[in-house]
């Protein structure tokens, strides 16, 4: 179910909400030890790949979506692996570092993720994550009131079993890390603004993830009164061409415990 929310997207998810995402690699990065490799897990473009190395690290990338490795691949200037959680194509124990930037929550079985996690990361190293909390962020608050007033249909999002989800917070992204065999060191939250030009916005909206399934579902008439309405934003959510969030996301590290 998750990963064919975004098949086929790479590009529009490029041009929007890679930006987005981007702003969680700080978080990610900040004080890694340098002596060891690192692995981005659902690398997207290879953004954090590429801040990693640009902060000494041997980093490299693992995607599941063929096409969205391939544009990294080029990004990067080096090859990408394809492979998605639960199961990674590498040996276990392999890393210092593993990150996974808005991942968990896209999964199909979030804690079997947490323990690929922990497979390939070496004893002793750290494994860092981000998730997007319960909270809806405010470009899901921008989209659904444009979607109520252009009459859309809003036809329930898909959602994980009961027995698979977890709660999309601190508390909750500690929890499954912990369930994974990990020592929780940090979980907690982290902010950014998020400045985005409204037709690259425009292209996300209409084509990845979740939003690319209910713009799918409207008729003509609706997507035409939607992109009327789009085009009419004003404050809070517009700056001259852009549009521009105040946006949080959940961030946990964990260690690997040392046998």
């Amino acid at each position: 179910m998750a990963e064919a929310l975004w098949t086929g997207v790479a590009h529009a998810y490029a041009r929007s909400f890679a930006g987005l995402c981007a702003g969680a690699i700080p978080a990610l990065v900040a004080g890694l030890p340098r002596d060891g490799r690192l692995l981005d897990v659902g690398c997207g473009t290879g953004a954090l790949v590429q801040a990693a190395r640009d902060e000494g690290h041997d980093a490299i990338g693992v995607e599941p979506d063929a096409e969205m490795a391939a544009l990294a691949s080029t990004a990067l200037g080096t090859d990408v692996v394809v492979g998605g959680l639960p199961d990674l194509p590498l040996a276990d124990d392999g890393f210092e570092a593993v990150t996974a930037c808005f991942v968990l929550n896209h999964v199909d079985d979030p804690r079997a993720g947490a323990r690929e996690l922990a497979r390939v990361a070496a004893p002793g190293g750290t494994v860092r994550a981000t998730i997007w909390g319960a909270t809806p962020p405010p470009q899901g608050v921008m989209w659904t009131g444009l979607l109520d007033a252009a009459g859309a249909s809003r036809p329930p999002a898909p959602r994980l079993p009961a027995d698979r989800d977890f709660e999309r917070s601190p508390h909750g992204l500690a929890g499954i890390l912990g369930e994974a065999g990990l020592a929780v060191t940090h979980a907690g939250t982290h902010a950014w603004r998020w400045r985005v030009a409204a037709d690259d916005l425009w292209e996300g909206l209409t084509s990845v993830g979740n939003f690319g399934v209910l713009w799918r579902e409207q008729t003509d008439d609706v997507q035409a009164r939607l992109r009327v309405a789009y085009d009419a934003l004003d404050a809070p959510w517009r700056f001259g061409p852009d549009l521009v969030f105040d946006v949080e996301c959940v961030v946990a590290e964990a260690r690997v415990p040392r046998s």
